[in-house]
């Protein structure tokens, strides 16, 4: 695949790696955070056949854990790429560029408000226009969302409300609402969520924590129902039965937010 050069000062360096469909951009830098962080890149089966299609993007948190054992936290990974691919193939939904944004060591402040706004800057000014220089992709908040799990998914719900205009999907995987003692649950009963169309996906499981806090998930969906999303069109709900806090456990979920997102009618 050829890359085109940037117009700035950021490398264009490529892995392709063992895994088919990956790109690695390594050592990615961000201006607005100061730090490095590997992009991991998937493309769907289509994109080399299809030389003049455009596709859109997801965007995914803590993106080490989403395609390789090798990397993902405890040698679990999502099979984020088998399971996008195997519903492709399926035309369960249609074909996406998936971009994996590694964590770093300020994963905490970086996934909260506290230097939230700066990391979904660096993903709005500097990783959405590398990708969009670098492949073919489909621009507009309808063709782009964001995922994470945990703080992840936390996140993922505040890069919506923030930036409306460039997000119009999030899901929030066992989202952290916890957080700050709950203090999403202040912030939706004033006026968080955008005025534009949006599509929320959020899940959580019954056991550990996800399982102690499960009515802090229950006032979250109820209080997105009372500001006007409508369950199984706006919003998607899962309570994942036995279901914990962790990769395996996502990996098992994952495919309820692509076909939420990107499924055929």
């Amino acid at each position: 695949m050829h890359l085109l050069k940037n117009k700035k000062t950021q490398k264009t360096s490529v892995t392709h790696d063992r895994i088919k469909g990956l790109h690695y951009h390594r050592e990615f830098h961000s201006s607005i955070l100061g730090n490095k962080r590997d992009l991991i890149v998937w493309l769907p089966p289509e994109y080399e056949e299809k030389t003049r299609k455009r596709f859109p993007v997801l965007y995914v948190h803590d993106g080490q854990n989403l395609f390789d054992p090798a990397t993902a936290f405890a040698g679990v990974d999502w099979q984020l790429d088998e399971t996008a691919a195997e519903l492709i193939r399926k035309k369960q939904i249609g074909p996406v560029i998936i971009v994996g944004m590694a964590n770093t060591p300020d994963r905490i402040p970086e996934y909260t408000p506290r230097k939230g706004h700066n990391y979904a800057r660096f993903i709005v000014e500097e990783v959405m226009p590398f990708i969009n220089a670098h492949y073919r992709t489909k621009t507009g908040r309808e063709n782009t969302a964001v995922m994470g799990s945990s703080l992840g998914g936390l996140i993922s719900f505040y890069m919506l409300c923030w930036h409306p205009e460039t997000f119009s999907m999030a899901a929030c995987l066992s989202a952290s609402w916890m957080w700050n003692h709950s203090a999403i649950l202040k912030q939706l009963r004033k006026d968080l969520l955008p005025t534009q169309s949006i599509k929320i996906y959020m899940d959580h499981g019954s056991e550990g924590r996800e399982g102690q806090n499960g009515d802090v998930f229950t006032q979250t969906r109820d209080l997105l129902i009372q500001k006007g999303l409508v369950l199984g069109m706006d919003l998607e709900y899962y309570h994942g039965a036995g279901d914990d806090h962790n990769e395996a456990c996502w990996a098992r979920r994952v495919w309820r937010p692509l076909v939420f997102f990107l499924g055929k009618e």
